[in-house]
């Protein structure tokens, strides 16, 4: 033992803390500025700590903070030696200089030194260390240098190997692959040995290269080593001189001169490229390929000299896909577009490619035509398609299963044989291995079990939590049975699920070009895909062709301990901005929502949770109206709940409040009997009306006939929420949503219920349009529909304007299709897409950069051009409108006056009133004659309703007109505008 002040443990922690702050900075990454280990997890889920430099990070966090004036003298020698690997470790990642630096020990007196010469500087600590964060703050940084510092941050960590250790972890690395690595005096063994390698011998000019490698007894190939670190890419430059030295003249037989494939390292990294390829490029490689592998590629060049590699074969093989080629089969344009950008990009030797396609619109689809195209034309050997889920792994090989060839109408599994991954790998004649992220990175752990994450997951842990605790860099090992040159593809469906720690190995390890598929590209895929976002289909536009459904967003609030209410997501925000606070709302909005054990995300509590279960029921009208009076049910709804336990509670609720069977409400969750059962139950039965889920239905699960979701529990991730949101966005035929929910017609939109606080932070881009149908939803219509003739749309009430035509798609017969058509010259889905594209964020700022306010409002007004201009348009469609929801008739034989006729009326009125009317009041007019555009008489109740109700109701009315003048004003309105 030896004595030593315990600051020094503390100023250990704090040059950790420190580093931490800095790598941050230098990434572009904020990480929280109170709690080192948070800070550590921020880093690693950004994969700048590799597992060796989170360990020496950590071995800081765990040290103890001052309670004694002693520690031993080992845990002081080690505590240095931490920082001093923290340090080398930053200084390579800052210097890219990979020279070894060694840790000298100390003695105790020198170490004791050291802290009395550090100890003046504690007071100053938190000064500087303010300081130093008011200057660190990190800057924006390009996804392509995010993934360039993260590769020189694993490249870092790696601890140069010098001499013979260089060798024997090539030949430890060639083992491994399968080959025969040949010693002094075997020479005579290499044509017994399907592949091996030679070391150091000399060619023909008198040089010497590392290893040559022989397959079938011919050399095809060659390894060059690179001590201490230095530059690889020099390295290949003298690779590719001994290649061209290599002839027949050579002591061994030589199968193509310059050898075309060639492998650089330097014992960690290891560089390959194959100058078969059409346009030959270096790239990293996690191990060597096997001797079948190049068996397999030699042979391939020999049949095809033309096309000798897959990527040739990409270039010149795989025919353009014409959109009314019989070959294009069921795709529909997105996806189309899609496949085409994906095989642009392979053909380019993108070696990550990212694909972004709204959810519900066919991603998987999408990389099954891929496969196929891959299989038939660019004969690949062997596709991986990954999934995030076990579930949703049965679900993608359904998909195969259910693929017919476009050409000749046979089924895929018929032509090539398709599997799920085992313990055993792939069998040799499977073309597409599907399995589920947990059980590859079981297997390439060395962990002989394939289990699916979502089987450990707590009472209270949600996938979302998993997800994001599962963030330790995996540490990937090679697999005999699954080795990194086993697939020409790798094909990675909802890659923002698991593009984080352990999700960044697997796919680091294979040596494949990588395709994500994903509805929600957050910033860490973006960055491992370089910024390669090859094709983009955002919500919007597929809202705008009808192959996804809209949504409303409602917020459940409070209005005392016992009763909730719900109310649009933008008013329920304007109202807490302007609502006094009260003594038991302070308590009340502390009670409504708490956080789980272990910082689980927030829930409802058990006395909120009637009540908005009791604000649901009693809204039902209203969300869905004319439901009822159809003789329809409770819409298909789903509740996320928080756990197992709480979606129990969550049950019990539902059926006290409805007062219903059992069947009408269900949980299904992974501890459930047969979840797959009770999911299919809940597609096809119609009394199984609502299903409190944990997690289980997050994914790409088919719930098209899901109306409602209710979020009862806070959700972090932006992009699990969009997935959430998935879950009602899928279109349903009419026909079969009425088979489910008796009374439905069509469904033309989704409702999605908040009531913990997930829809904070995660605004969406376009407006919020909650009046979606009856009365209140004509009037608007009518509204926006007029508002075209006077020019004077603002870019929301376009975007309002665009996702209430949508709604009609789903409604619209063959006999309205055609009529829009003949009136419009386009069909409804190309003039909603007109407009959505018209207020697009981005095309709005670029327009706004460009010509200011002028030049948005003639983007907008040149999009609803048709529609300001041909009367006979607005007609129709709210005519469409009025059949299809039953809405704006009055009693027969009664003809309700126009659009126009009212809003000639509502001029005349104004005109008369001269300007007696402030803005305010002018607002108030105009919307209630938005109102009797409806075709009925304007009802004092109705000021309690959307869009009024935003604005005080009743008395905001009597309070900007005054009691006294205020019910004449509305006499007077409904018999000028009647």
């Amino acid at each position: 033992m030896f004595t030593a002040p315990a600051g020094s443990t503390l100023s250990a922690r704090q040059f950790g803390e420190v580093l931490a702050t800095e790598l941050g900075r230098v990434a572009g990454v904020q990480p929280p500025t109170a709690d080192q280990r948070a800070r550590l997890q921020v880093l690693t889920r950004a994969g700048l700590l590799p597992a060796r430099v989170l360990a020496a990070f950590e071995d800081l966090c765990r040290l103890p903070g001052g309670g004694s004036d002693r520690i031993e003298e080992s845990v002081a020698t080690h505590l240095v030696e931490r920082c001093f690997e923290l340090a080398v470790w930053f200084f390579r990642l800052r210097t890219s200089d990979h020279e070894p630096l060694t840790f000298v020990h100390t003695d105790a007196p020198e170490l004791r030194n050291l802290a009395e010469r550090t100890d003046p500087l504690e007071p100053a600590m938190s000064r500087l260390r303010r300081e130093f964060d008011l200057r660190a703050l990190p800057a924006p940084m390009p996804a392509s240098k995010r993934e360039r510092l993260i590769v020189g941050a694993h490249d870092a960590a790696l601890e140069p190997l010098e001499g013979s250790a260089i060798a024997l972890e090539v030949e430890r690395r060639l083992v491994g692959a399968g080959w025969v690595v040949l010693g002094t005096h075997q020479n005579e063994d290499m044509n017994r040995s399907h592949g091996c390698a030679v070391p150091n011998p000399r060619l023909t000019d008198g040089r010497r290269v590392d290893y040559l490698l022989l397959v079938g007894g011919q050399v095809v190939g060659l390894i060059e080593c690179q001590r201490n670190g230095a530059d690889l890419g020099a390295a290949m430059e003298q690779a590719d001189t001994l290649a061209r030295a290599a002839t027949d003249a050579s002591p061994w037989p030589v199968w193509r001169s310059p050898l075309p494939y060639r492998y650089v390292s330097d014992g960690q990294r290891l560089l390959f490229r194959d100058e078969n390829d059409p346009e030959a490029r270096t790239r990293l490689v996690s191990g060597f390929h096997q001797p079948a592998t190049l068996a397999r590629w030699r042979r391939e060049a020999e049949a095809d000299g033309e096309a000798p590699t897959y990527q040739a074969r990409l270039a010149t093989r795989l025919p353009y896909l014409a959109e009314d080629s019989p070959s294009a089969g069921p795709l529909h344009p997105p996806q189309l577009s899609a496949v085409r950008a994906i095989e642009q990009a392979l053909q380019a030797g993108q070696r990550r490619a990212l694909v972004q396609m709204a959810t519900g619109t066919g991603k998987t689809v999408t990389g099954v035509f891929t496969a196929y195209r891959q299989l038939k034309y660019a004969k690949a050997n062997r596709i991986l398609f990954v999934t995030d889920r076990t579930e949703l792994a049965h679900q993608v090989l359904a998909q195969f299963h259910q693929f017919n060839a476009p050409d000749d109408g046979r089924a895929f599994t018929d032509l090539y044989n398709v599997e799920e991954l085992t313990s055993a790998g792939p069998a040799p004649s499977t073309r597409v291995v599907v399995t589920a992220t947990q059980q590859l990175a079981n297997l390439l752990r060395g962990m002989p079990g394939l289990k699916d994450e979502s089987d450990r997951v707590s009472a209270y842990e949600t996938a979302e939590q998993v997800t994001q605790s599962n963030i330790a860099p995996l540490e990937v090992t090679y697999s005999a049975v699954l080795p990194p040159d086993s697939f020409d593809l790798v094909v990675v469906n909802e890659c923002h699920q698991w593009i984080y720690g352990a999700g960044r190995g697997i796919l680091e390890y294979f040596d494949a070009p990588i395709l994500g598929l994903t509805a929600t590209p957050v910033a860490p895929v973006f960055g491992f895909f370089n910024g390669n976002l090859i094709s983009e289909y955002p919500y919007e536009q597929a809202i705008a062709d009808g192959l996804v459904v809209d949504y409303s967003v409602y917020q459940a609030r409070m209005e005392s301990p016992q009763r909730a209410v719900l109310v649009p997501l933008d008013e329920h925000t304007a109202l807490e901005d302007k609502r006094p606070r009260r003594d038991w709302y302070e308590q009340l909005d502390e009670d409504f929502t708490h956080a789980g054990p272990s910082s689980a995300p927030r829930t409802v509590r058990s006395k909120a949770l009637a009540a908005v279960l009791t604000a649901y029921r009693d809204s039902l009208p209203t969300l869905f109206p004319g439901r009822a009076t159809r003789g329809g049910s409770v819409p298909k709804t789903v509740v996320f709940a928080l756990s197992d336990l709480h979606a129990d509670e969550v049950v019990d609720s539902v059926h006290a409040v409805f007062g219903a069977s059992p069947v009408f409400c269900q949980k299904i969750t992974l501890r459930c009997d047969d979840p797959d059962q009770l999911l299919r139950d809940f597609r096809t039965t119609p009394e199984f009306r609502i299903a409190v889920v944990v997690d289980l239905i997050s994914g790409s699960t088919d719930m098209r006939a899901v109306e409602c979701v209710l979020l009862l529990r806070a959700v972090r991730s932006t992009a699990y929420y969009e997935q959430l949101l998935g879950r009602g966005a899928q279109r349903i035929a009419p026909a079969e949503l009425r088979a489910v929910t008796p009374g439905a017609s069509a469904k033309t939109q989704f409702v999605v219920i908040d009531a913990a606080g997930a829809t904070r932070n995660h605004r969406r881009q376009l407006v919020n349009v909650t009046d979606a149908a009856g009365s209140a939803g004509r009037v608007a219509l009518a509204g926006l529909l007029h508002r075209t003739v006077e020019d004077s749309l603002s870019p929301d009430e376009t975007a309002e304007l665009g996702l209430r035509l949508a709604r009609l798609i789903p409604l619209l017969t063959e006999a309205d299709d055609a009529a829009v058509r003949t009136l419009a010259g386009v069909s409804l889905q190309k003039l909603v897409g007109q407009l959505l594209a018209a207020v697009d964020a981005d095309h709005l700022a670029s327009v706004h950069a460009a010509g200011g306010k002028t030049a948005v409002s003639t983007i907008a007004r040149e999009a609803s051009a048709p529609l300001s201009q041909l009367p006979a348009l607005r007609e129709a469609l709210l005519r469409i409108y009025d059949r299809s929801t039953g809405s704006g008739s009055e009693a027969p034989g009664l003809r309700a006056p126009t659009v126009e006729t009212v809003y000639s009326r509502l001029a005349a009125f104004k005109e008369r009133h001269g300007k007696r009317f402030n803005p305010a009041q002018l607002w108030w007019i105009e919307n209630i004659a938005e109102s009797a555009a409806a075709g009925r008489r304007f009802d004092p109740a109705d000021l309690d309703g959307v869009p009024f109700s935003g604005r005080g109701g009743t008395d905001g009315f009597l309070h900007v007109f005054g009691a006294d003048r205020a019910i004449g004003l509305l006499d007077e309105l409904n018999r000028e505008l009647a």
